[in-house]
């Protein structure tokens, strides 16, 4: 029997929540943030929704990523957002897709490479304006640049630079940031480089700073109609792309004074219903949402009580009426008139809701709707594949084709 547990992907909300991106930033173009599995919302099918809806590019961090989005269909350009090793190169250029450079050393590395394979590779500029954690210092950035315009194996396609506060009250150092990129944009101008495609603006920067718009945007959370920061998703139009559920598994009537859960951290106050849930810290509902967090179950706010395990929760349903086993119960989303959002549970433990959403884990089944029709589902699914698994002990795997000893001898079968 599969467990209850499932997230949800609502393909409708994507496409809107693009349409929505479209409104303000009108033509440019839209590179989509994908990383981490596309945020926790499944990669493949969220790119392909995402393509059909109108974007131009996808942005990755990892050469893995890149590949498997190939692997799976992806023909638009896929641009590789961090920096990557340098053995990475030949998978790079065979897959076709844009490296990221960060620095010279692997721009000469690139280069080369692509030389000898008699190819230009196509390369977008990472310019550090005070995110401190790669690319090239702004007030060297251009002549940099410069030289690596000399290098005979690189394109260079496209410059950008990256945010670090533009989820702050105060924008002031985002501002500056844009004047830092500016800066470095106008020396290669005034040295008669033609500039490719410029991109700054992340997902607040799409909504906060339209200064920072330039030819293209990067949006990641809003894609999946979630927001950092309070009102800014309303106010935007997007619509939450993930939702969760599961169902109660258990349900206990206990005593007032009755301690509960792993260390006791809980203790009844009153005689009370208590209900088991089939959802964990490894499935992405992380630990602190002991004895804080709420569910819905039957419409109604109960609350996470004792400490979260790696594969139950227990919350209290004493006063949710004839609660039950197989109650349905709303972990992210909408039930009846009530609503509990990613970014709320996020903001009650102090954590950002990219944490939540890409911490659902594997075990997780996902549903993908369309049309309110479930196009596509999710089995549960091992890390390691059953074909690995015989090569790396090929004793254990001729097991499961001879019969195991003191197993009896079926007889009577055709």
């Amino acid at each position: 029997m599969a467990r209850p547990t499932i997230a949800r992907i609502d393909l409708d909300a994507l496409a809107h929540n693009v349409r929505m991106i479209r409104r303000l930033v009108g033509e440019r173009k839209i590179c989509a943030a994908v990383k981490a599995d596309a945020y926790g919302h499944g990669a493949p099918v969220v790119c392909h929704t995402l393509s059909a809806a109108g974007v131009d590019m996808f942005g990755v961090a990892m050469t893995e990523e890149a590949i498997d989005l190939r692997a799976a269909g992806i023909h638009k350009p896929i641009i590789l957002l961090a920096a990557v090793p340098e053995e990475d190169v030949g998978v790079i250029l065979e897959n076709d897709v844009i490296a990221c450079i960060a620095e010279e050393g692997f721009a000469a590395a690139l280069s080369g490479k692509a030389l000898a394979r008699g190819v230009r590779a196509p390369v977008h500029v990472n310019v550090d304006t005070g995110m401190r954690r790669m690319g090239l210092d702004w007030e060297t950035a251009a002549t940099a640049i410069l030289r690596m315009c000399r290098l005979a194996g690189l394109r260079i396609a496209g410059i950008f630079s990256h945010f670090a506060c533009s989820d702050a009250d105060d924008l002031s150092f985002s501002h500056e940031q844009v004047r830092r990129f500016r800066s470095v944009l106008l020396q290669l101008k005034r040295a008669g480089m033609e500039l490719p495609f410029v991109h700054m603006a992340n997902s607040n920067g799409v909504l906060r700073v339209p200064d920072s718009h330039f030819d293209g945007v990067r949006p990641g959370l809003i894609l999946y109609g979630l927001c950092s920061r309070p009102g800014l998703r309303e106010a935007a139009g997007l619509r939450p792309v993930l939702s969760m559920r599961t169902r109660i598994s258990h349900c206990k009537r206990m005593p007032k004074g009755e301690k509960i859960g792993y260390g006791h951290t809980f203790t009844t106050w009153r005689d009370s219903v208590i209900a088991t849930l089939p959802v964990g810290y490894h499935d992405g509902f992380i630990r602190q949402f002991s004895n804080e967090g709420e569910v819905l179950v039957r419409g109604r706010r109960v609350p996470v009580v004792g400490r979260v395990c790696m594969d139950q929760t227990l919350v209290d349903v004493t006063d949710v009426p004839d609660a039950t086993l197989g109650d349905e119960v709303v972990i992210y989303g909408q039930q009846g008139d009530a609503y509990i959002g990613v970014e709320e549970m996020a903001a009650r433990v102090e954590r950002i809701p990219y944490e939540l959403t890409c911490a659902v884990g594997r075990r997780v089944r996902r549903e993908f709707v369309l049309n309110g029709v479930v196009v596509v589902e999710t089995p549960f699914r091992s890390v390691v594949p059953d074909a690995a698994v015989g090569r790396m002990f090929p004793a254990s795997a001729s097991l499961r084709h001879e019969e195991l000893p003191g197993t009896p001898r079926k007889r009577g079968a055709a």
